[in-house]
């Protein structure tokens, strides 16, 4: 008798806790889109703790993932309207619209940190100076480029949900172990925290997608990728002596270019 009721009181207390690690788990969810973006989807009283921020972190490639198959999907409905060039700029375009820009600001700002090997006045766009501006814009004109340079619809969806996935996980192991330096530079603030659960978590959605879609493609983009955060991990560290938002922004966006470059290596 004793037995059954402690049976039932465990199963119990299971099942209330369910719902506390559903909710858990949807915040870290809008977390992860809400540092995605400059759209305020979240004011600062719900954006939770540095810690609950660092946790969320690990769900970025997934977001990614369903901003990629959104994104290829938009790009499949544009080709029945436009050539490949202002198709491929429709495209590319939505995801400024989406994130306001956070990739290629994040760009532009850590080319003039890395130029001074400090950062200059405290916040927005007048840090960034007309070298950080140039680079920035070139980068975005590079992607829709190289996104042209895709004909085939396949090969166009497999370039933006890898693009968008794979840089998100860029994010996560250029920030994993780096000393936070600044707070701005992503929706959310950010203020380091990373642990291995992060990266792990991060590392098996991202890496996962293309190994098993994509088998050889797949193994080369993670390679490549592996080999570039490496090096952006060494010269963030060396040059301005951690990772700050805008560092994590600009190696999305420096991921985006090296994956769209690479498909379409590969592509002609």
């Amino acid at each position: 008798m004793a037995t059954r009721s402690t049976k039932s009181v465990d199963d119990g207390g299971d099942a209330s806790a369910a719902p506390g690690i559903v909710r858990g788990a949807a915040l870290e969810l809008l977390l992860a889109a809400a540092t995605l973006t400059y759209w305020p989807l979240l004011d600062e009283r719900s954006s939770g703790s540095s810690e609950s921020r660092a946790r969320a972190l690990a769900f970025l490639p997934a977001i990614g993932l369903v901003f990629g198959i959104a994104l290829a999907l938009c790009d499949r409905a544009f080709g029945t309207l436009f050539g490949i060039f202002a198709r491929s700029l429709a495209t590319l375009t939505l995801t400024v619209i989406v994130t306001l820009g956070l990739e290629w600001r994040g760009l532009a700002d850590t080319t003039a940190a890395l130029r001074r090997g400090a950062r200059g006045a405290a916040t927005g766009l007048a840090r960034i100076g007309p070298m950080g501006a140039l680079v920035g814009t070139v980068g975005f004109g590079a992607q829709v480029w190289l996104l042209s340079a895709l004909h085939d619809p396949a090969q166009r969806a497999a370039a933006l949900v890898l693009a968008m996935t794979l840089s998100r996980w860029t994010m996560v192991s250029v920030g994993y172990g780096l000393r936070p330096i600044e707070r701005w530079g992503l929706g959310l603030p950010y203020e380091g925290g990373l642990t291995f659960r992060e990266f792990s978590i991060a590392s098996v959605i991202a890496v996962g997608l293309p190994l098993a879609l994509y088998e050889n493609i797949g193994l080369a983009l993670v390679v490549a990728l592996a080999l570039a955060i490496l090096a952006m991990r060494l010269l963030f560290s060396r040059r301005l002596g951690g990772a700050a938002g805008y560092t994590l922004a600009g190696a999305s966006a420096i991921a985006q270019l090296l994956v769209f470059g690479l498909l379409a290596v590969i592509s002609a």
